[in-house]
């Protein structure tokens, strides 16, 4: 009979475990379970050997159950080892087991504490007792007379596991002999026995190790699928019979952890997030904007390297919001752009829960002002109306381009889809996209296509969307952005390669916590490329195919090896050329040339270059140095006609025509502070005026290798420096703390609500088409929106809106230049 709290013996007593419980339901309740159970070796005959936390009687553990003399000599001080004890008897009979109660008194020590003794023990066969009814009746049915509103839908039917088998033990406690022994055991079985290989799967003998726990939490962070990730532990362990759990069992682990994570929330979730990068990392930057109802609308979040990387290479940025990347349905946007190796990098990211001409005022707003008012030269976006809107709005020195990728995509939207018309289609404007040299040859080239890909006048359907796109074409043609630094970004290639490479990281079923993770997956992917990409720059010398060239052995040496096989295939194609002067005046220092290509015995790509003699400096009219920032190959003719024959020395690039951002040195030769200004040349080890993130990330490589050291020490020197350390980082705390003020430990500050008014329903845009499932999509973001709230947070000195934009856009390209 069950004992009260006074040690009495008590008819009504309770068990403090719900009836029917099994082991794998209260593995991890602490103050009942204070040792875990872990299968780690399995003896010859294929039983596990239990984890124990002192050495056994193994005369104990040999003892029969079912034989009541040797019962009486059953004797254990813990109720682990009884429970231990119970489930080797039930695994070598083919059975499992399940804790049906534990009958607790609490009694005082010595010391007058309260401690808690289990005067009862009863474990059952797993399939002891009945299921209800309720859950296994296919029909609705009222549980209680009292209660009618109270139904069992059964939306699963399961099967039923117990059958009243009457198989248990119970061990009392023995105040004599400290410890328990068996005061009921009952052997008869209702049920036939499972053969060894099947006993693992019983909840009582299953169990997650810890560091199979962190294994698949790390599997997961890293993309792998659940099947990819459960086959992987099982290759650990030696086999799938080697595992104490399930597949079912290892996706409850990660359902749980993941919901024990965003339990406050997904704005608390976010704010805390980013609250943490922020200390993490100084220099780190978020906005968030909520509505009138203080409902979050929109999320933009930088980190230090992001600034860095914008402050070197923004000077032509592509900004797309066309990933789905979560189960929210709402839009991860992304400000990209090209770094010295014209490798995609990344300038800030967003999440666009509301996509409305003020929703994208707001984000430029915010990006300008965290990167300290320092605008591109040339964005790229797709062809969404409220886009248009808040870019003229906003940033209306900064030149709008039209990503041709997105207007490929939107095509095949439009227009027709078979292969054929596909691929003539293609072909036309593509020559339209970079091919054609004057607004003639344009207006000719797209009534080729017209009349090529529409011979029936079967254009009706996308008459309407091609004529936008004519009307458009100054955002878009070659022809028309030649004058705009672009680093080779109307080619396709920038966002072919986003796209897929977000495709690999982010999928629409990811949660704020899987698709943060996987983002900063993204992230470390891109900058190790780059990292390796340096590496292998600085370590060889790209392969010059004219050896005896000092322009190319010049270009080999100053630019990174993508921008030199660039220049290179420039030069190539050079030697090809024809060259004629045709001017000469020595007034004004101007010379002119003639440069082109006889194919088929006629002229080709015919171009004039300028040079001025005083300054060396020249002037192309395909303009290729003004858009690409690399040499074309007219001008890389007449550099080579002055270096071996002219009157100017040409024999290397000069220096006016060496663009920084594709050096080798691009890094090198500016930095940028934490707060994203930009400084004149790295510090060196005793510079005073070393940035904050500088010495977080020295400060933080040191203490890691410390404690990578003291961990491998033994006790002794461990104690020892251990010891040493306190005392060394509680002088430090105290001495930093008197001069270092509440203001300075802020990176950011919290200003209020950036209240935006309601708008009109939320939509892409007039002018942007919406699929059936795409509405659907917004249907539930707008769902889900009215649960979010969140508050804008601003660096210090961002507080004030800025102070207006640059008068003209040469203002705007001598930023970068």
């Amino acid at each position: 009979m069950p004992i009260d709290d006074n040690g009495e013996l008590d008819d009504q007593g309770s068990s403090p475990m719900k009836k029917g419980k099994s082991i794998g339901d209260v593995c991890e309740e602490e103050e009942l379970y204070p040792t875990s159970y872990e299968f780690v070796d399995e003896d010859s005959s294929g039983t596990p050997a239990l984890n124990e936390e002192e050495e056994e009687d193994k005369a104990h553990k040999t003892l029969d159950l079912e034989d009541e003399e040797a019962r009486k000599n059953i004797f254990y001080r813990t109720k682990d080892e009884c429970f231990d004890f119970y489930k080797r008897y039930a695994h070598k009979k083919g059975f499992g087991v399940r804790i049906d109660g534990e009958h607790i008194r609490k009694i005082k020590n010595s010391k007058g504490v309260v401690e808690k003794n289990y005067a009862y023990l009863y474990y059952f066969c797993n399939k002891e007792g009945w299921t209800s009814t309720s859950k296994v009746n296919m029909d609705n049915q009222i549980q209680s007379e009292d209660k009618v509103e109270e139904r069992m839908v059964c939306k699963r039917k399961r099967p039923r596991v117990r059958d009243g088998c009457p198989a248990r033990v119970r061990f009392g406690w023995d105040a004599a002999r400290e410890g328990f022994v068996v005061y009921e055991f009952v052997e008869a079985r209702s049920h036939g026995l499972h053969s060894t290989e099947h006993m693992h799967l019983h909840k009582s003998n299953k169990c997650m190790s810890d560091a199979q726990k962190k294994m698949a939490q790390a599997n997961r962070d890293a993309g792998m699928s659940l099947s990819a990730s459960y086959q992987l532990l099982a290759d650990c362990a030696g086999g799938y019979q080697n595992l104490r759990f399930t597949k079912s069992d290892q996706k409850n682990h990660l359902n749980t952890k993941r919901q024990r994570t965003m339990a406050r929330g997904e704005a608390t979730y976010l704010l805390d997030y980013f609250e943490d990068q922020k200390d993490k990392h100084p220099g780190f930057f978020y906005a968030v904007e909520v509505d009138s109802e203080e409902k979050v609308a929109n999320i933009f979040w930088v980190d230090s390297r992001m600034r860095e990387d914008y402050a070197l290479f923004g000077d032509s940025v592509s900004f797309d919001t066309t990933f789905r990347t979560n189960k929210y349905f709402c839009p991860l946007g992304m400000f990209v752009g090209f770094n010295h190796h014209r490798q995609t990098c990344v300038f800030g990211a967003c999440l666009m829960y509301d996509e409305t001409t003020p929703s994208f005022e707001w984000l430029f707003v915010a990006f300008s002002r965290c990167m300290k008012n320092k605008l591109s030269i040339t964005i790229f976006t797709d062809q969404d109306a409220a886009m248009a809107a808040a870019l003229r709005n906003e940033w209306p020195t900064v030149f709008h381009a039209l990503c041709t990728w997105h207007i490929l995509m939107n095509a095949k939207k439009h227009l027709r889809k078979d292969k054929a018309f596909w691929k003539k289609f293609q072909h036309h404007i593509s020559f339209i996209f970079y091919d054609v040299d004057s607004e003639e040859e344009f207006d000719m080239a797209w009534s080729t296509m017209v009349s090529d890909c529409f011979p029936n006048s079967d254009i009706a359907d996308g008459h309407q969307w091609l004529e936008r796109l004519k009307k458009f074409r100054h955002r878009w043609c070659s022809l028309w952005l030649r004058d705009q630094f672009t680093a080779g970004m109307l080619t396709t290639q920038a966002s072919e390669s986003c796209n897929a490479q977000v495709r690999l990281f982010l999928k629409p079923r990811h949660d704020l916590d899987l698709f943060f993770i996987h983002f900063s997956s993204l992230l470390a992917d891109k900058r190790r490329k780059e990292t390796e990409s340096e590496y292998n720059a600085k370590q060889s010398i790209p392969y010059i195919m004219l050896e005896n060239s000092p322009i190319l052995q010049h270009a080999a040496k100053i630019f990174t090896p993508n921008i030199f096989e660039r220049i290179q295939k420039q030069y190539l194609v050079a030697e090809s050329y024809i060259i004629k002067k045709l001017s000469d005046n020595r007034d004004d220092g101007m010379i002119g040339y003639l440069i082109y290509m006889m194919e088929d015995g006629e002229r080709s790509d015919e171009r004039v270059v300028l040079v001025d003699i005083y300054t060396t400096t020249l002037v192309c009219e395909c303009r290729m140095f003004r858009t690409l920032g690399v040499l074309c190959r007219h001008m890389i003719k007449v550099m080579w006609l002055l270096g071996d024959f002219g009157e100017v020395s040409m024999r290397s690039i000069p220096d006016h025509y060496i663009l920084k951002r594709w050096t080798l040195e691009a890094r090198g030769r500016e930095v940028v502070d934490v707060d994203g200004s930009v400084g004149p040349s790295a510090p060196n080890e005793n510079d005073a005026g070393k940035g904050i993130a500088m010495r977080y990330r020295e400060t933080t490589a040191m203490l890691n290798q410390l404690a990578m050291n003291m961990s491998m020490a033994d006790e002794k020197d461990y104690n020892k420096w251990m010891g040493v350390l306190k005392k060394v980082c509680n002088e430090a705390n105290k001495a930093l703390s008197k001069t270092i003020t509440s203001e300075d430990r802020r990176s950011v500050l919290i200003t209020g609500l950036t209240l935006k008014e309601k708008s009109n329903p939320r939509s892409h845009g007039k002018e942007r088409y919406q699929s059936t499932n795409e509405k659907e999509r917004r249907r539930k973001k707008r769902e889900y929106r009215k649960r979010m709230k969140s508050i804008e947070v601003v660096t210090p000195d961002d507080t004030a809106h800025s102070d207006g934009h640059l008068s003209d856009l040469d203002d705007n390209i001598a930023q970068w230049l």
